[in-house]
């Protein structure tokens, strides 16, 4: 039987206080103006388990998540027609109820990348009604009594350490139940940052990769894992004397990049430039510092590139070597582009040129991490999520990177053009260190076979530094 999952009911959840009038408009930094107009997925499952029953579980996160949205005001607001603020409302954040016709086991021990679309409300999310929306909600019971909770989250307003934030509170609010009040007393504050810490909002608009070799193009998503055991032996391969201790993320991301860009030669029999676009987390990095719960698109990039007309197949210790080098440049000077006026402008000269890293005689590639967010501690009150995922097919060209969850193992969703995908899965540099879509785990569907725990992740920054690799 094919999997159906059925609409039950669709609501919109309010702040459970309302927004006084001061904080009734939230104005975009320059960053925010930038980001793409999609949404950023979140996709949590949790096997059966706990003492609430499906009714008892929704009102738990319908409440919790009112609470929450008290803190996170603007995410029940909507973003206004002028690319420039957000209306902070108290509209409410869509959540909608659904029912799948199998079993937790049968999703994630049969796994169908493209079938997870269907936990995530994009069919209201692009409705006349959602115009705007910032946070929608959708949670699925399977037929064991497990249940997934997907979210989708503006890009306007959010990269995966503000949706990181959000989660953690609502998830502690709703273990804290009756005690919630004391519990938000304790949590660290949200602070939104807007054109007061970053540059504005400016009145002229920036190319981007839009083509159908661009990231909004339409591609295929394969779901890669790579070992904890085979990191390790792909890390040593990828050192050189140029850099003598590659990171996780150096090594996974430069072996996904080497294959996209031999695909793409193969396809084409062009050996192009090739730009890697890799967000990096501003918030340790602008001055002053800026704390973990800063709210926003806070995220530089670095944009490595290959020279076009290569011969010879480029090694994972060059493009290796270019992240490191593209990493310690942001490091010395590259974020105060972000907030320093002169060289805010220089940057947007360049992202203008038509030489810059959007040119269409290059590819470009995105890729993000999201590594050391805690994704798979968020417990509302049954246990540990048994999987997480995120960035489901978002842009072509596009590799996201997530901790498996024992914290030691990279799990990867890589998006490409069909073309490239077909040689991309046979490449064997890429066939010795990662998986193509195992199974995602074992899930007990017994009642009480919740999944505890196990601690935070051991995943690390870029260069073994301050500087931490970041999602879109």
């Amino acid at each position: 039987m094919a999997m159906s999952v059925k609409i039950i009911s669709e609501e919109k959840i309010k702040p459970s206080s309302p927004t006084p009038e001061t904080q009734k408009h939230l104005k975009f930094s320059f960053l925010d103006q930038l980001a793409l107009p999609v949404y950023v997925p979140v996709l949590l499952f949790y096997a059966p388990g706990g003492d609430d029953n499906q009714t008892s579980k929704s009102h738990r996160l319908k409440a919790s998540l009112s609470k929450a949205l008290a803190q996170y005001y603007p995410f029940a607001g909507r973003v206004q027609d002028n690319n420039v603020s957000i209306h902070c409302n108290d509209e409410g954040a869509i959540y909608v109820e659904a029912q799948v016709n199998c079993r937790l086991s049968n999703v994630l021990n049969q796994l169908n990348v493209d079938s997870l679309n269907q936990f995530l409300p994009f069919s209201i999310a692009s409705s006349d009604s959602a115009k705007g929306c910032i946070l929608l909600v959708q949670t699925t019971s399977f037929q064991c009594g497990g249940i997934t909770i997907g979210l989708l989250m503006s890009h306007k307003i959010t990269d995966a350490s503000s949706i990181s934030s959000f989660i953690n509170t609502w998830t502690a609010i709703a273990v804290a139940g009756d005690d919630s009040n004391a519990t938000i007393s304790q949590l660290p504050l949200p602070e939104f940052v807007s054109d007061s810490v970053l540059q504005p909002p400016q009145d002229f608009q920036v190319a981007t990769p839009t083509s159908d070799t661009g990231i909004h193009a339409k591609g295929v998503t394969k779901r890669l894992v790579f070992e904890g055991s085979k990191i390790t032996a792909l890390k040593a391969k990828a050192a050189s004397a140029r850099v003598e201790q590659p990171t996780r993320v150096e090594a996974v991301a430069g072996l996904i990049w080497k294959c996209a860009i031999a695909a793409s030669k193969s396809t084409s029999g062009v050996s192009k430039a090739c730009v890697l676009g890799q967000a990096v987390n501003l918030r340790k990095r602008l001055e002053p510092n800026l704390s973990d719960t800063s709210i926003g698109n806070l995220l530089g990039f670095i944009t490595p590139e290959t020279k076009a007309g290569a011969a010879e197949e480029i090694e994972l210790q060059e493009v290796v070597g270019l992240l490191r080098e593209g990493i310690a440049e942001f490091k010395k000077s590259g974020y105060k582009k972000y907030q320093d006026t002169e060289a805010y402008l220089e940057f947007f000269k360049t992202m203008t040129d038509p030489d810059g890293p959007y040119s269409s005689d290059k590819n470009f590639y995105l890729c993000s991490s999201w590594s050391r967010f805690g994704f798979y501690e968020t417990d509302f009150g049954w246990g540990c999520p048994v999987w997480f995922i995120g960035g489901l097919s978002m842009f072509s060209n596009f590799f996201l990177l997530m901790d498996t969850r024992d914290g030691r193992g990279i799990e990867a969703l890589v998006t490409l053009s069909e073309e490239d995908m077909a040689v991309f899965q046979r490449d064997e540099d890429l066939l010795a260190f990662a998986s193509f879509n195992p199974d995602v785990i074992q899930v007990a569907d017994s009642k009480g076979s919740s999944t505890l725990c196990e601690g935070k992740s051991t995943s690390e920054v870029a260069v073994g530094s301050d500087v931490q690799v970041l999602s879109v």
